[in-house]
């Protein structure tokens, strides 16, 4: 299981990268789930991520809640140029299975190495986006390599409070089937330890947890990440 963090300055980059996560993950927070962050921070972060001697690092970027926005195009493109290995996209906004797939298909062109996430909503009855197996089949057709069962709205309540275990578990066995790793996210922390073991996500990803429970006033520390990598890369 790989441990995401969400990031968005260089600090925290480097401050997760001490702390132990695989996977060093850029967005903005303030501008929702999948908040994208600007070019400019994008390439900073990256520079000062790979100034740091380091075996393996892996990156991701979030490119916006609404896939269909020209900025998500536009950061698709940036991080294949800056060689980021994941790229994020959100559900919200997508009215059915095929303009998700046009959507999503659009954003992977002129991108070769950049793999690409699909982020389903586990709150996704609230803010009327497509359902996670609407999305997964979107991926799927899509080519898309990783599913991502996120949350839109960061209130505290966890994935977990909408979604069943075993409904989660349903949707990840079906994205392995289809050739997709899974991931999970939605503010899960410490206390979701065990009910993750029970899914065991190729991924799983936080930001409020290495923050210390606020995602905006907070920052991540690397203690916080140790504690999230020690509690989770334990689980097989």
């Amino acid at each position: 299981m790989k441990v995401l963090i969400s990031v968005v300055n260089p600090d925290e980059a480097v401050e997760a990268l001490k702390g132990g996560a695989d996977i060093i993950d850029i967005k903005d927070p303030v501008k929702g789930s999948l908040g994208a962050p600007s070019a400019a921070l994008v390439n900073l972060i990256v520079c000062s991520l790979r100034s740091i001697p380091h075996d393996f690092m892996v990156t991701s970027i979030a490119l916006g809640d609404d896939p269909a926005k020209n900025q998500a195009k536009e950061l698709a493109l940036i991080a294949e140029k800056l060689a980021i290995n994941y790229a994020k996209a959100g559900s919200f906004g997508l009215k059915d299975v095929r303009e998700a797939v046009e959507t999503y298909k659009d954003l992977k062109v002129n991108t070769k190495s950049l793999k690409f996430v699909a982020v389903a909503y586990a709150d996704y009855a609230l803010i009327n986006c497509l359902s996670p197996m609407d999305m997964l089949k979107a991926a799927y057709r899509s080519d898309f390599d990783v599913f991502m069962i996120d949350t839109f709205v960061k209130n505290g309540m966890a994935t977990f409070n909408y979604l069943s275990v075993e409904k989660v578990l349903e949707i990840k066995e079906l994205a392995h089937r289809m050739g997709l790793l899974f991931a999970l996210a939605g503010s899960l922390g410490l206390n979701h330890v065990e009910v993750v073991r029970r899914v065991k996500p190729d991924i799983v990803g936080f930001r409020s947890a290495a923050c210390g429970g606020d995602r905006i006033r907070q920052r991540v520390t690397r203690d916080r990440v140790k504690v999230l990598v020690k509690a989770y890369k334990g689980l097989r």
